[in-house]
């Protein structure tokens, strides 16, 4: 996203700007930079806590059979949990999206977050990249502001 053309475009539109008109169109560009900013932290607060539960679901598939015969207290949604004995640690159900579950084999499972975990990776340094260049964007155009200021 090459957000300081947007910047250039407004100024070539009007070679003989009006001062106080540009610095308020600036002003707006500006403010429309720092919600895309905002919204962009907000995708990387929950991308993530996201990693942050994978990496958890990872670490129990490796020690997956630690679990067999142990008591577990499992969620069961809006707070309310249940007390559970595994019985069997040599499948797990896999959520693969539209809430449908597969049943898969523990290095199967494994096998699926992993890949799940490189995804949201990828995605989570698309949006710390997209967040930079709204940051200079910002930075950018508030030196503009204060020059026409």
């Amino acid at each position: 996203m090459q957000n300081p053309n947007a910047i250039d475009i407004m100024a070539n539109e009007n070679p003989k700007p009006n001062t106080q008109q540009s610095v308020e169109e600036l002003k707006y560009i500006q403010q429309v930079y720092q919600n895309q900013y905002s919204i962009a932290s907000n995708s990387i607060n929950m991308a993530l806590q996201e990693l942050q539960e994978l990496n958890s679901a990872q670490k129990t598939l490796e020690n997956a059979d630690l679990l067999e015969g142990k008591d577990m207290i499992m969620s069961i949604g809006a707070a309310f949990y249940s007390v559970n004995r595994i019985k069997d640690s040599k499948t797990f159900l896999v959520g693969v999206g539209a809430n449908y579950l597969v049943e898969k084999t523990t290095d199967e499972a494994k096998e699926h977050v992993a890949k799940i975990i490189e995804k949201s990776n990828d995605n989570l340094n698309r949006l710390m990249k997209n967040r930079k260049e709204l940051e200079a964007a910002l930075i950018e155009i508030s030196y503009k502001i204060d020059s026409m200021a």
